[in-house]
């Protein structure tokens, strides 16, 4: 057993056959056999065509999301009332959405994205299978395992499959394609929140669901998926960067990039650009209406507005509305594009690009929650920290991806990046388990941003310590220098 685990998370890859290599100029393939592959000599393969498939995977990920619109109508269907159970199937979609994504990437890095894509297809298939037979029969069982293994499994395992594919062909621009993939993740749970919210007939996303006529159709519906094929092969585009650091870092083993303290460093500074953000999000409706007295009315006034007019001291809700939802995009495509532009301008390292960029998001989240958890905040104060925090936290979970391959590159980029996308997956549950019967009131909420504020510094001081030249990173042992200075 133990060599089998040894084994399994040792990515070596093999030479691949001729009939791969010239399927390869083709966008279509078809499998013969289980290392053999044909081409449908009808379009020619180009790079920009797997960006398209890729975002469009994101999209269709993206709307796991958007169950939180239905738990609450689920709940009506099935039990007559709002019993809060059907929300745990998002929380357990969650963990194996994160659990999958951190298991299948040596899987998906030795056979490619589009066998990943293949199984994570199958998954779908019998998850959305499961979810309508569970509204069929009014089994909640069956929506436990089909939504929240299954189909959380399979969206996990998408993910990494598409990150992992366009990273490796977009080398030169590897910021602009995780900003599109994540946007089109976005886009994707706005799009299914929408579609949830005209199938019940609500007028606001607050709103008490009373119409559960088209529950049992809701899955049909979004569970129509098909398998894309994404081709392995990476391009040769290079930038005029380190050589020497990427030689460095292909001839490092997978065990070596999990176990070094600079990813254990990274994984810490992601989860405090994204925890804050999650529970702040979680508890808009009380915050509204609990710490500055606004009605559920007022609430779906400012969803239905959005950028135009919205009711005064409504922004608290910026992560369901469409202001939040443009600074969230916003986020997610220009700050990975910043740091491509930083590369390409002053030919900087690109992994030290990344590291840079990212200290101005946790800066910039950290000067916010020092505002917030201040005795004198006023709803204005929150209305305008509050797209600060939104713009970094969505920026961060784009900026991840290219940080991670240029760190441990792109034979481990799959893996490791799904090991870090447990961070995500996981404190979604945590945050909605723990934080299902808390009370917010002025004073829990001025104590909950203060502990934010330490979670946000703790990540802050654990970016210094990820190690981005070759001469530290390297080094026999541990060394850790600024501005050339050996420190540690």
């Amino acid at each position: 057993m133990l060599r089998w685990l040894v084994q399994y998370w040792t990515v070596t890859l093999g030479a691949k056959s001729t009939e791969e290599l010239d399927a390869e100029h083709y966008l279509f393939v078809v499998a013969t056999g289980l290392h053999s592959v044909a081409s449908v000599n009808c379009v020619a393969f180009n790079r920009w065509y797997l960006l398209l498939t890729s975002c469009l995977a994101m999209l269709a990920a993206g709307t796991l999301l958007a169950f939180s619109t239905l738990y609450d109508a689920l709940d009506v269907y099935m039990y007559g009332s709002q019993t809060k159970t059907s929300v745990t199937v998002l929380y357990q979609a969650y963990i194996w959405m994160g659990l999958s994504a951190a298991i299948s990437g040596p899987f998906i890095e030795r056979r490619g994205p589009r066998i990943g894509m293949t199984v994570a297809t199958m998954l779908l298939a019998v998850g959305f299978t499961l979810a309508q037979l569970a509204v069929t029969t009014k089994a909640q069982l069956f929506l436990t395992i089909g939504y929240g293994f299954f189909c959380g499994g399979g969206f996990g395992m998408a993910i990494v499959s598409t990150m992992t594919a366009s990273q490796k062909w977009f080398p030169d621009i590897r910021g602009l394609t995780a900003g599109l993939c994540m946007c089109s993740f976005g886009a994707g749970t706005v799009a299914g929140a929408n579609v949830y919210k005209a199938f019940l007939n609500r007028g606001g996303f607050v709103q008490v669901v009373t119409d559960v006529r088209n529950i049992p159709h809701v899955f049909w519906i979004t569970g129509n998926v098909r398998p894309l094929l994404i081709r392995f092969k990476f391009s040769s585009v290079v930038t005029r960067t380190d050589v020497h650091y990427f030689q460095q870092v292909k001839a490092l083993s997978l065990v070596q990039c999990i176990c070094s303290t600079d990813f254990f460093c990274m994984y810490i500074a992601f989860a405090a650009s994204i925890i804050p953000a999650m529970v702040f999000s979680s508890e808009f409706v009380a915050i509204n209406t609990k710490v500055f007295g606004q009605s559920v009315d007022v609430i779906n006034a400012s969803k239905v507005q959005g950028l135009s007019t919205p009711p005064p001291r409504s922004y608290i809700y910026i992560s369901l509305t469409r202001s939040g939802v443009v600074v969230n995009l916003a986020g997610q495509l220009a700050i990975p594009v910043i740091s491509d532009l930083i590369i390409r301008v002053c030919y900087a390292n690109p992994a030290y690009a990344r590291k840079i960029v990212f200290f101005f998001i946790l800066s910039a989240q950290l000067g916010s929650m020092a505002a917030l958890s201040s005795e004198n905040m006023t709803f204005e104060s929150v209305r305008s920290l509050s797209f600060t925090y939104v713009f970094g936290s969505g920026g961060s979970m784009a900026l991840i991806q290219c940080f991670v391959t240029d760190m441990f590159g792109v034979y481990h980029a799959g893996t490791m990046y799904g090991l870090v996308f447990t961070c995500w997956s996981l404190r979604s549950a945590i945050v909605g388990y723990g934080f299902a019967d808390f009370q917010v009131t002025r004073v829990s909420f001025r104590n909950q941003m203060q502990w934010m504020l330490v979670v946000v510094a703790i990540g802050w001081v654990a970016l210094l310590f990820v190690r981005t030249n070759s001469v530290d990173r390297f080094f026999y042992g541990y060394k850790y220098s600024v501005c050339g200075k050996v420190v540690v």
